[in-house]
């Protein structure tokens, strides 16, 4: 198994209700089925508890803790948690996002660009920041960021794209300043992927029914469809695990190839 013995934190591993599967969730499964020790972490612990039972269903568990990590003291508490149960942390799969949909800079809500910001990259920063001492004194690590192709396209989440722009240089400088350290540092920027997050909000928002708003996405992939939550699960554990020994800096875009349309 790819993952045998080691430790991975998932951030963000519970998920919006809906008829699909996140990418946080997910990756918490691939994870288990690679033999990985998880330690899963979200703001919503009744979605983190769905997250825990589809394990058990298959064998599995994991320990749990309902933490947001725009704060410091909830990254700090986190780590700590690792440490108590398990030791050691080989993994950091940070799969935290949220986005709103200004439309125009003129609509732009300070409070709401600065939720967004808080979330996506001091969010990033604050949760790197305490898993590095414990990466830099084992020697290794992996450390991986979900990002979007908004960060690169012209999209209407003003705020959303800027900080997952800003989070691609962020990662670009973690694996720079921690490559002595082998800890390796990556992104994983994501397409059009099926998840009750993608879905579920558009309907929520404009009342499309669930299937035409899957046709209406499906059409704008090079591919000719979304991607699935399970992909995306595939490509994060080929970073986090050995495969991806020799890649640091590295941005991955999971997006049948709809980053080939900007420019």
């Amino acid at each position: 198994m790819r993952l045998e013995g080691k430790v991975a934190i998932i951030t963000g591993a519970g998920q919006t209700r809906g008829d699909s599967m996140g990418n946080g969730r997910a990756a918490a499964l691939l994870f288990a089925r690679e033999g990985a020790k998880l330690l899963l972490a979200n703001r919503s612990a009744s979605s983190l508890d769905e997250t825990r039972e589809l394990l058990r269903k298959e064998g599995f568990d994991a320990e749990c803790t309902k933490a947001d990590i725009s704060k410091e003291d909830n990254c700090a508490a986190l780590m700590k948690i690792a440490l108590s149960k398990f030791g050691q942390v080989d993994i950091l799969h940070n799969n935290v996002g949220i986005g709103e949909g200004e439309g125009d800079t003129t609509k732009i809500d300070r409070g709401i660009w600065d939720n967004v910001f808080d979330v996506n990259l001091s969010g990033a920063m604050l949760i790197s920041k305490h898993v590095l001492p414990i990466m830099r004194a084992q020697k290794h690590g992996s450390i991986t960021h979900v990002s979007s192709i908004a960060a690169i396209a012209s999209y209407p989440l003003i705020a959303y794209k800027t900080s997952k722009a800003a989070l691609h240089e962020f990662v670009r400088w973690l694996a720079f300043e921690n490559a002595p350290h082998n800890i390796r540092c990556n992104v994983l920027m994501l397409g059009f992927i099926d998840t009750p997050m993608a879905i579920e909000r558009y309907h929520a928002a404009t009342g499309v029914p669930r299937e035409d708003l899957r046709k209406q996405r499906d059409k704008n992939v090079p591919m000719g469809r979304m991607g699935s939550a399970l992909e995306t699960a595939k490509a994060a554990l080929f970073l986090a695990s050995d495969d991806a020994s020799y890649i640091t800096g590295a941005v991955i875009p999971v997006d049948g190839g709809l980053h080939t349309r900007v420019g």
